[in-house]
Order: structure tokens, then sequence, then C-alpha cells
């Protein structure tokens, strides 16, 4: 048997156990059409209440106000660019999953990339999209199953609602990312700094030119096209810096407040932060 052969009995094996709902981790939704149709209407007007009924395991604490201006800046401005300077613990990626998923399943995107500083680190941030598409319930029941046989990559994958997502690492080349004919329409860096890159000043020159010209450039001018970048400021000069001072907004948020009181309280008290910083 060829090793095309074994790949193609692997993926009608894996196509069976996943329609069989095996993978399943929330409750089957039994509801009709119509009130399925009647919610995601309802839903779709308010995307904070959106976000908690399609990812409550993710929604455990309340959101902070922070969060909920940045979800809506995002979701409001088709051309936008936005930094995510939030401290660890802030949920900032989780945060940008919640904008995208978003925009993708209601159709409003459709050609997201995401860029870190490897193309290991940039398909674990894309991971979590993918888990999502393939295991939650409550999307498959209001929009459907999303997995694309023969398009289901780590790397690169086509969801049902028609939206594409690519990893790409630094330095690797972006080009030619299209979705039918649609280029990139939604462009996210996240931990594109390393702190040995930043202690080189020609290596965030290179990073910094890989986005401006590769990664940037992958944008059709005529597509309102939404790009966030997450990082955390580590050094006085780094990609995140830069970009900040490019943003329509960039949002710095420490894990305390200008009065010491936590900008999370929901999730982190002042006894958890005291903890530690120790």
């Amino acid at each position: 048997m060829t090793q095309t052969q074994k790949d193609r009995d692997a993926l009608r094996e894996w196509a069976v156990f996943y329609e069989s709902g095996l993978r399943r981790q929330n409750s089957d939704v039994n509801l009709t059409q119509a009130q399925i149709a009647k919610d995601r209407t309802r839903l779709e007007a308010d995307p904070i209440e959106w976000i908690r009924f399609f990812f409550p395991e993710y929604c455990k604490f309340e959101f902070a106000e922070f969060q909920i201006k940045a979800i809506r800046r995002c979701i409001k401005h088709e051309e936008w660019f936005e930094v995510l300077s939030w401290a660890r613990g802030l949920a900032k990626s989780t945060t940008v999953m919640f904008i995208v998923m978003y925009l993708a399943l209601t159709k409003k995107k459709c050609n997201v990339m995401m860029a870190s500083a490897t193309q290991d680190s940039a398909v674990r941030l894309l991971d979590p999209y993918k888990k999502q598409l393939e295991e939650n319930a409550l999307i498959r029941a209001y929009y459907g199953v999303q997995v694309n046989l023969g398009n289901w990559c780590a790397e690169e994958f086509v969801a049902k609602c028609g939206c594409s997502f690519r990893a790409v690492g630094a330095g690797n080349a972006p080009r030619g990312s299209r979705n039918g004919a649609v280029r990139p329409d939604v462009l996210l860096v996240d931990d594109f700094d390393t702190d040995e890159g930043c202690r080189n000043p020609d290596t965030i020159d290179k990073n910094w030119t890989w986005w401006e010209k590769a990664l940037y450039g992958t944008r059709d001018t005529a597509v309102k096209t939404l790009i966030v970048f997450c990082g955390n400021i580590i050094a006085r000069d780094c990609c995140v810096v830069r970009a900040g001072h490019m943003a329509d907004h960039w949002d710095v948020v420490n894990i305390r407040d200008e009065k010491g009181y936590s900008t999370w309280p929901s999730k982190n008290t002042e006894e958890s932060i005291d903890i530690a910083l120790s």
C-alpha cells in the first residue's frame, strides 16, 4: 500500500471519528433550525454576548472593561490597526481569537494570516482556532460543521464558513496567500519579539522589514484589513513598540492600574498578584 493510500485511509477514519461526535466537549444542542436562526441573529448583534455564548469554557471570569473596549474597536472598524500590549495573564491572544472567530463565522472577514517569531510558534498560536472549529459543538450547531476535509492541516486550513487560516514564521514567504480571489484581510502578529532578538538591532530591523515589506504586502489595498499586533514591551526598541507608534490604537495595560489595583479583578485578585510578583 502506498503512502498516499495510507493517508487517504487515515483521513477517512478520522472523518468517521469526528462525525460520530466522540470529540465533542459540549453537550448536544437540541433546537430547531428556526430557533437557531433566531438566536444566531440576536447573538451576532452583540459580539460580547456572542463570545460568552460560544466560548463558555474560556469565559469563566467577567470581561474587564479594557477587553470589552478592544473587542468592540476591532469589530467595529473594518480597516483597523490595533496593538495590544497587555501584561501576561490578561488574555491578549485569547481575546484576539474571540474577535477573529466572530468575524470569520459571521463572514465579515475571510483570509486570516497568523505570524510569529518562528513557524512553530505561529502554528501553536493558530492551534486554538483550529481546535474550536473542530470541537466546539455550539459552533457546529449554529454554523454547521467547519472541518473541510482535504484543506485541513496545522499550518493552513479553510473552514466551511469560507474563511482560510494560515500560520507563518518571521522570514518565511507569506506571498500568494489567497483564499480564492481574496488576499489576507486579517493580519495577526503575536509573540514576534524575542529577548535574544531585541539584543541585536540588526535582528529587530530585519524582522520589522519582513513585517512591513513581506507580510503587510500580502494585503490588497482595496480590501479593508484588520491588523492586530500582540506583544509585551520587552525593549525600548522592538517591533511591538514600532507598531504601537503607527497603530490606530495602542492599548497598554499592566497587571495593576495606576492606583495599584488589579486591572482584571474578577480573575486576578490582589492576593494572587502579590504571590506571583513575590
